[in-house]
């Protein structure tokens, strides 16, 4: 069974090793070079350096143009994780107040329900002394 290996991400000082290792190879690689040939490499490196810096500055400017909190890799992030905590805090305010309103209106259908199958008259119930009556029937 082949099974991949995962390897961690390295941290920042094993990239900066590995950084000053490949620096420090491409150094001695080119120490043979003829001087035309270096100058010419170091003028591409110098346009391609100034080429990236220029593509890379032009999207982080216009984020904070727009207004975005973050310029890093992970803005959508920090946009989308309040905004979705507001909306799920809406959502469990809605369903809350749904959930008394259907609890009253249970209850009032219950009521109503009893008062149009019963043969009393609504004012029976609406008469304080009936109360007060039916409870001293219910004691005898």
């Amino acid at each position: 069974m082949n099974h991949p290996v995962i390897r961690p991400e390295p941290t920042a000082l094993e990239q900066a090793a590995i950084g000053q290792r490949a620096h420090a190879a491409l150094e001695a690689a080119s120490a043979g070079l003829a001087p035309d040939i270096v100058f010419r490499l170091s003028q591409s490196r110098e346009k391609a350096l100034a080429l990236h810096a220029s593509k890379r500055r032009a999207p982080i400017a216009l984020f904070q143009l727009v207004g975005f909190p973050g310029t890093g890799q992970n803005w959508l992030r920090d946009v989308i994780t309040p905004a979705l905590g507001i909306v799920l805090l809406a959502a469990v305010a809605t369903f809350a107040g749904q959930y008394a309103a259907n609890a009253n209106h249970s209850e009032v259908i219950e009521i109503d329900s009893a008062l149009l199958t019963d043969d009393l008259p609504i004012d029976a119930y609406l008469d304080r002394g009936f109360a007060a009556w039916v409870a001293h029937q219910g004691g005898v």
